[in-house]
């Protein structure tokens, strides 16, 4: 009986052994690998504190050049200043390149439009009715959407001024439009006449190649001034101010031409285009002339305050064109100059939409061109940003002159 009790218990502490060698066996590994997770998420850690640390220097970096990213706050509400949006997204077309590139960019639109034309009341096929024909043919036509103007094959057209009685351009002026680069062949051109109907200057350029010329006249000579300009598919902006005799030509931020002499004032503008055997197009769009320039700071000095119409937005936006950089970049300079000067940014819209979606858009627009100066070193107690929306016209709505002038910054002297 003693001897069974006794192999029992004996058989009972060796299973007790057993199980207790077992369990410190699985304790064991769950330390090592509870160990091996610390370590590894400790190894995690600082190479995350490291990666941190590059990043954050990098950053720092970048903002040091100037290359902050683009505010792209938008308003994407139906009512806003239009109701066609066209977001681009899935065009073959270039992304519009970074204001970074404009930071020399030193054109400056006139402060009176003269001819606007931006196609919103055209029919597809017809013929536009704020333009003339001088030859050839042009009609509105689409890409991906949107309106634009096609002059079609061997073709001339002249814009038609609202105001009827003038004539000619005046003494100073600005023309500017977007124009569509795809892979068809063909020259197009800009060409300029006196009053006597002689063509005295002339931009031409190609869609398969990269080469800009400008022909003019000087001292009874014929002189061409030439070069290169970025023809990667997708829309590129043409920009042209003359001042009493010199003229100044930029295709997108890049100076193409710099011409400080000509003989004649242009008078007239035509467009033209020489298209290949398949009668490929010049397709223009957001086609603007503008009367001007007085400096921006004599506007001041006169006015209490500078209405700009080169400040220019996405459609039914807040997102700053690239080529509004030249305005700003004159806005910014005034305000180093005039350490004292606070100005208050005030945006304005069309009556296109409904008040309440117009007054959220200009608030917006006003915001982000505070934003823009604020970003290039203008404290943020010289700026504060307002919106009218659409409840101060300067013109008409009827008209896309009138439009035009009514969708603008202006900045108000604060005493």
């Amino acid at each position: 009986m003693n001897k069974s009790i006794f192999l029992i218990c004996f058989a009972l502490l060796a299973g007790t052994q057993l199980n207790a060698q077992s369990w410190l066996e699985k304790v064991g590994n769950k330390v090592k690998e509870s160990t091996v997770e610390k370590v590894e998420q400790r190894i995690e850690n600082k190479a995350g504190e490291v990666v941190d640390k590059l990043l954050d220097k990098t950053e720092k970096g970048l903002k040091k050049k100037g290359e902050e990213k683009e505010n792209d706050e938008t308003i994407t509400s139906e009512d806003t200043e239009t109701n066609i949006e066209n977001e681009e997204k899935n065009q073959p077309v270039s992304k519009p390149k970074s204001d970074v590139s404009y930071a020399k960019y030193d054109f400056v639109a006139g402060n009176e439009v003269i001819f606007e034309d931006d196609l919103k009341d055209e029919q597809k096929g017809e013929f536009p009715s704020k333009w003339d024909l001088v030859e050839g043919n042009a009609e509105i036509a689409e890409i991906n959407g949107e309106k634009v103007l096609a002059i079609v094959g061997f073709s001339y057209i002249t814009p038609l001024f609202k105001d009827k009685t003038a004539k000619y351009l005046p003494d100073e002026f600005t023309l500017e439009f977007d124009f569509f680069i795809d892979d068809k062949e063909g020259e197009n051109a800009v060409e300029f006449e006196n009053t006597d109907g002689e063509n005295i200057a002339s931009s031409l350029f190609w869609k398969d190649n990269t080469r800009f010329l400008f022909n003019w006249k000087s001292s009874g000579n014929e002189k061409t001034s030439e070069e290169t300009f970025t023809n990667s598919p997708g829309w590129r902006h043409y920009a042209l101010s003359f001042n009493k005799r010199a003229i100044k030509v930029y295709v997108d931020e890049k100076r193409v031409a710099n011409i400080p002499n000509i003989t004649e004032k242009p008078a007239k503008v035509k467009f033209f285009a020489r298209g290949s055997e398949d009668n490929s197009a010049f397709h223009i769009r957001n086609i603007r002339i503008a009367k001007g320039a007085v400096p921006l700071y004599d506007k001041l000095l006169t006015d209490g305050k500078i209405i700009t119409h080169g400040i220019t937005f996405d459609v039914g936006k807040a997102t700053i064109k690239p080529q509004s950089m030249g305005t700003i970049n004159e806005i910014f300079s005034i305000l180093q100059k005039y350490p004292d000067l606070r100005f208050s940014v005030e945006g304005h819209t069309d009556n296109t939409g409904n008040a309440s979606g117009n007054q959220t858009l200009s608030e917006a627009r006003a915001k982000a061109v505070c934003d823009k100066l604020q970003q290039m070193g203008i404290a943020t107690t010289r700026l504060t940003a307002k919106g009218h929306g659409m409840s101060k016209p300067m013109d008409s709505n009827e008209t896309a002159e009138g439009r035009a002038k009514n969708r603008r910054v202006e900045f108000v002297k604060i005493k």
